[in-house]
């Protein structure tokens, strides 16, 4: 990589990572704040970011997940292989629930703004997709699809919100209650065996 690039790569960075602290923070995201954060001039920031809630969405989009091969590394249940998958990114969303209610709150307004809803939570439905793997083969095109996409309705950040804000329920009783959403859909979808 030429050294201008690598200078542009690492003042990004940066300033994701200043947007990243200030949402931990529960602060807003605004230009001035990255700036000062990150040590650098608004017109900098002004250049890679003109809009602080783009720069909030691309800054939590940024946050590294563990690659899905390695969270269901050893388990061939597929069951266990799923229920992998719910648990991780309903506690990955407790971990960065800041974050996540900034981006939620950012994504609304963005698709108010633009008339569009544009696609998150992609990362789920890749990797319950994965999880299916070993049963893929056995089930119907369409029975897999919709598998992989209600499966990705049972976690996140949607899901933590609702656990917490409006069930208002501990950490226990949400796995719990998480368990018996995906233990459902594999019921009802998995190929008998």
């Amino acid at each position: 990589m030429a050294p201008r690039t690598n200078q542009k790569n690492r003042t990004r960075e940066a300033l994701l990572a200043a947007a990243r602290e200030l949402m931990s923070d529960g602060e807003s995201v605004t230009l001035a704040k990255v700036a000062e954060r990150a040590r650098t001039g608004r017109a900098t920031v002004y250049r890679y970011f003109s809009d602080p809630g783009v720069l909030a969405l691309d800054a939590t989009l940024d946050i590294e997940v563990i690659p899905t091969s390695k969270l269901l590394e050893g388990l061939t249940d597929v069951r266990e292989r799923v229920n992998a998958v719910a648990r991780y990114y309903l506690d990955f969303s407790r971990e960065h629930e800041a974050y996540f209610r900034q981006f939620l709150a950012e994504s609304l307004k963005a698709s108010l703004q633009a008339g569009t809803v544009k696609m998150r939570g992609a990362r789920r439905v890749a990797a319950f997709g994965e999880a299916l793997e070993p049963v893929r083969k056995s089930m119907t095109p369409q029975d897999y699809e919709d598998l992989t996409s209600r499966l990705a309705m049972t976690t996140g950040m949607e899901q933590f919100i609702i656990l917490e804000d409006i069930l208002r329920v501990d950490q226990d009783t949400g796995y719990r209650l998480q368990g018996g959403l995906v233990g459902a859909l594999l019921d009802q979808y998995l190929p008998q065996m």
